[in-house]
Formats: structure tokens, sequence, C-alpha cells
């Protein structure tokens, strides 16, 4: 199976967030995300929002505000990412 950009980009994203889950840091805003990982911000948030919009992660307004992993990563499986990102996984669609 082929993983589009935009998978691409999402899995970045969620390794960057799931390091400072582990970390300890509550928080990350996108900017610092998308230039650690040398993503475009605006695609960036694009994919966030979705990915927050299926549950797996959260986000916080305001000053201090930005994206956080709603759960523990261990508990965010790499097929859950790639299916709200790129779609269903089965190669055809009466099997998903």
């Amino acid at each position: 199976m082929k993983i589009s950009k935009k998978g691409e980009y999402a899995l970045k994203a969620l390794t960057e967030l799931a390091i400072n889950f582990d970390k300890g840091i509550t928080v990350t805003l996108i900017n610092d995300v998308a230039q650690r990982k040398g993503i475009p911000q605006k695609y960036l948030e694009q994919i966030l929002l979705s990915l927050k919009n299926a549950g797996i992660l959260e986000a916080k307004r305001g000053v201090g505000g930005g994206y956080s992993l709603s759960r523990s990563p261990e508990n965010i499986s790499l097929g859950e990412i790639i299916r709200v990102v790129e779609g269903p996984l089965a190669p055809v669609n009466c099997v998903s």
C-alpha cells in the first residue's frame, strides 16, 4: 500500500506529538511541528483538524494553545490514523 503525502505528514506530526506526550509536554504548537518536520503549516492544520474531529487529537485555543494526543500513544494505531487521513484500507468497497 502506498501512503500519500497527507498520510506521511500525519504520521510525522503524530510522531512528534507522541514524543512530546512521553516527555510530559501537554500542548504542542502547529508552527513548531511544521518547522521541525518540514511540513507546510496550512496543510498541517487541515490534517490535524481531521484527526481532532476523529477523536485522536485534542485542541486548546488561545495563548499557550495547540494540539495534544487525546490518549496515550500506545492506544493509537497506525491503521486508525491512516483510515482517518487516507480513507478505508480495503482494496474494494464491499470488504470495508
